[in-house]
């Protein structure tokens, strides 16, 4: 009770005279203090936390420790004026309550004056960054039911003992760090939060967890600073059902971007973790806080899912779907279906209870705000198969209501968390370069009819800004593959046939080139490959055009997304399902006017929804067919070759 007293008594004089120089040295320290005590469950270490922050105040500032004690007081005796519903002792949510409103006004009061008023704020260029060392612990392996403790902390110097030896650049202030585990039951707070201070090393946070049935399980433990998502670590642990041997995880290194902190966050992000036996995790953050978190099991497989709705939408394109084949739709018709398939996936990816809070919350969202701007939404997963632009949410019953698709509603991107052929993931980057592009336009397909004014485009945007020329001539399949070994581009604009190759093992996507032969997605592989796209992060457009084949062809865009993202790319735009080409160099022409506005550049996802908005038609489903895989508030920098 005293601790529970003692905090009450922190949070009710924090507002009285806590400014100057001893305020700022102490706030951080108390912060961290009062976060710990509020994510503990046990009531010796909360007590001695409390006793912590009384001696910290003794120590470093008797008028305040002399406040403090005489607010305890008061609260004890119910004669306390204070910021509380009540006089006397407030409960715990309520404590919980007003240190949730305090943290938010230290956020806003941090704000770097960009009008946003959040507590997630973007980097200065002149803020001091830190190096700081992961330094997590966990069994390799453990039995089913029994309690798992896996701690974090971010160190100045390399542990000998720590199973992660890689190197993070932060800034000073909270990282928050949170584990998403499908399969598992969280018996502690699922998210914690380490200080990072100039000259000490963070203190370490400590989950507690079970895992529910057998087999090999990842936990993501992922690392937050200022509303981005800045590192992931999969740490692979076993669920066996007899005792196991301890042995310590083994958990790669974790490439993480150093200047994320320069980027807006999104508005809101959407994590979600989908493991192999269906379960699978939701989490939605805005402000870099948690506002929702939820574990479902999917009663089905949604890859197989997914195929059936591209198939149907390369149906709709040829006018007409897989019910009235061969009899031809008006025009309304196909509207109303490719908007019933946006329902449809609603229907079946989003579970109710964030559905619920998705409609008591939406009033927020699907407007433009103060800041003159429509909201962004990064979807971060572990796959790239999900069309996550095309969910169109709606209400039913009493509650009835109905917006448009994710990618019109919001500044949609998504990002793909990992690989699943590794345990190592990247952040996407907040700044892109444009200084040497590769244009890559095969011009062996007379059926293309836009490409020449899309390759003109692109001769053009390299002429007017000066940019290096790494564009291969002619585009075949061996100088496309030499250029990617040698990198020296950072951008890449491909402009051409795409195919998705269901049957292959091997190669699921491919882009057709020059003498008619095709680049695999499975090129993408290798150390010289994939130690380019690490080092350098270029980024590529993919813009594989319809060629007015019988048959549907998806263009493996979510293939190109696992092998390029997932290989340390810094963006992808491309399309998840054939385009007609006219509406493709048009796409393009949007985008780019857009991004490169001399007055007003866009960032990437506004730079892709104004090119939709510019190619959007009833009946033709183009304009929901990119994907763009980024940081949504990423801009792009330009640089000339003299430059």
């Amino acid at each position: 009770m005293l601790g529970d007293e003692t905090i009450a008594a922190l949070l009710a004089i924090w507002d009285e005279e806590l400014s100057g120089e001893r305020w700022a040295e102490l706030r951080r320290a108390l912060c961290q203090l009062v976060d710990q005590f509020q994510q503990s469950a046990d009531d010796e270490a909360r007590a001695e936390i409390t006793m912590h922050i009384t001696d910290l105040l003794r120590d470093t500032d008797l008028d305040l420790y002399r406040k403090l004690i005489a607010m305890r007081r008061a609260i004890r005796a119910s004669t306390a004026q204070n910021r509380f519903s009540t006089r006397g002792m407030p409960s715990g949510e309520e404590l919980a309550a007003v240190w949730q409103e305090i943290r938010a006004h230290e956020g806003e009061t941090r704000s770097d004056g960009d009008g946003a008023g959040t507590q997630a704020t973007a980097q200065r260029d002149d803020e001091p960054r830190f190096i700081r060392y992961t330094d997590i612990s966990c069994p390799r392996y453990a039995r089913v039911g029994e309690r798992i403790t896996l701690t974090v902390a971010l160190t100045m110097q390399q542990q000998a003992e720590s199973v992660v030896k890689q190197a993070v650049h932060v800034s000073a202030g909270e990282v928050k760090v949170r584990l998403s585990a499908p399969g598992f039951e969280l018996l502690s707070p699922a998210e914690q939060t380490v200080i990072i201070e100039p000259d000490a090393d963070s203190a370490p946070v400590v989950f507690h967890l079970k895992g529910r049935t057998e087999g090999q399980h990842e936990i993501a433990v992922q690392f937050w600073q200022r509303g981005n998502l800045i590192a992931t670590a999969f740490v692979p642990i076993e669920i066996v059902a007899i005792q196991p041997v301890f042995a310590p995880a083994i958990i790669p290194s974790i490439p993480v971007n150093a200047r994320l902190g320069d980027a807006r966050p999104p508005d809101l992000t959407l994590v979600v973790n989908h493991a192999p036996n269906g379960h699978t995790e939701f989490m939605v953050i805005g402000d870099g806080v948690v506002r929702f978190a939820t574990q479902t099991m999917l009663a089905f497989e949604p890859r197989a899912f997914i195929q059936h709705v591209y198939k149907e939408i390369g149906l709709l394109q040829r006018g007409y779907d897989s019910v009235n084949e061969p009899r031809a739709l008006a025009t309304d018709q196909i509207e109303r279906r490719i908007r019933t398939l946006g329902h449809l996936l609603w229907d079946r990816l989003i579970p109710p209870d964030l559905k619920a809070f998705y409609s008591r919350e939406r009033a927020r969202w699907r407007v433009e705000d103060a800041r003159d701007r429509r909201w962004s939404l990064l979807v971060q997963s572990n796959e790239a198969d999900i069309p996550w632009e095309l969910v169109r949410p709606y209400g039913e019953g009493d509650d009835q209501w109905e917006e448009g698709f994710w990618c019109e509603t919001f500044y949609f991107a998504r990002w793909l968390l990992k690989r699943p052929d590794t345990l190592t993931g990247y952040a996407p980057p907040p700044r892109l370069r444009l200084r040497a592009l590769a244009a890559i336009v095969p011009t062996c397909y007379p059926e293309l009819r836009a490409v020449p004014d899309e390759h003109a485009l692109l001769r053009d945007l390299i002429a007017r800004h000066r940019l290096a020329d790494r564009s291969p001539a002619p585009a075949t399949e061996a100088a496309v593959v030499d250029l990617l070994e040698q990198g020296g581009f950072d951008w890449m604009h491909i402009v051409t046939h795409g195919a998705f190759l269901a049957e292959s093992v091997l190669h699921s996507g491919a882009l057709a080139l020059e003498d008619r032969q095709w680049l695999a997605c499975s090129v993408i592989t290798g150390p010289r490959i994939r130690g380019k796209l690490h080092a350098e992060r270029p980024a590529f457009i993919l813009n594989a055009c319809h060629a007015g084949r019988s048959a549907p062809m998806l263009s493996g865009a979510s293939n190109w997304a696992t092998h390029l993202i997932g290989s340390g790319a810094g963006m992808l735009i491309a399309p998840l399902w054939s385009v007609n080409d006219a509406l493709a160099t048009k796409f393009s022409c949007a985008y780019y006017d857009a991004l490169l506005n001399r007055s007003q550049p866009a960032t990437l996802a506004e730079a892709v929804w104004h090119a939709r908005a510019a190619i959007r038609q009833p009946d033709e489903p183009t304009w929901l067919a990119y994907s763009l895989f980024a940081h949504p508030n990423a801009t792009v920098t330009v640089t000339n070759e003299g430059g």
